[in-house]
């Protein structure tokens, strides 16, 4: 089935992606919008930024709007309204960086308390596989934690 020629009709699918700054949020979102792999991304997003993606799901296409939010505390009381109406929510830590990972705990939080009525799917991802020899934070600690939060 090919890719419609207009998205304004299709069913649209709020994406957020959360966690804390500097795990590479805006370079997966870059990545899987654009196709364009950042190495070393310094800049960091100032409240929020927004992508869309057409995809195509057991041929049935959708709208993906991902809303990428800065991590950094001091924006943190401008993206919390962004929670609502997420059908999806990404929530990340950077595999090379330990505290990410134990910060992951806070994003859940506050993701319980700012989501809607209807709780979104939530994913946990470890970013930065590419630089996999400065890991602190394994594959099976990643998993057994998203197994015991229901990730």
């Amino acid at each position: 089935m090919g890719e419609p020629t207009t998205t304004a009709e299709l069913p649209t699918l709020k994406l957020l992606l959360i966690g804390s700054s500097g795990v590479g949020k805006s370079a997966f979102v870059r990545r899987y919008t654009d196709d364009l792999f950042v190495e070393d991304d310094a800049a960091a997003t100032i409240g929020v930024d927004y992508k869309l993606k057409s995809v195509c799901v057991d041929g049935k296409w959708f709208k993906l709007s991902i809303w990428d939010t800065a991590g950094q505390e001091r924006y943190r009381t401008l993206t919390s309204s962004y929670y609502r109406g997420a059908q999806g929510v990404v929530l990340m830590y950077d595999i090379t960086d330990r505290r990410t990972f134990e910060d992951v705990s806070e994003w859940i939080r506050e993701l319980r308390m700012f989501q809607g009525d209807v709780p979104p799917v939530c994913l946990l991802v470890g970013n930065k596989t590419d630089v996999d020899e400065e890991r602190q934070v394994t594959t099976e600690q990643g998993r057994d934690y998203a197994d015991e939060k229901g990730l």
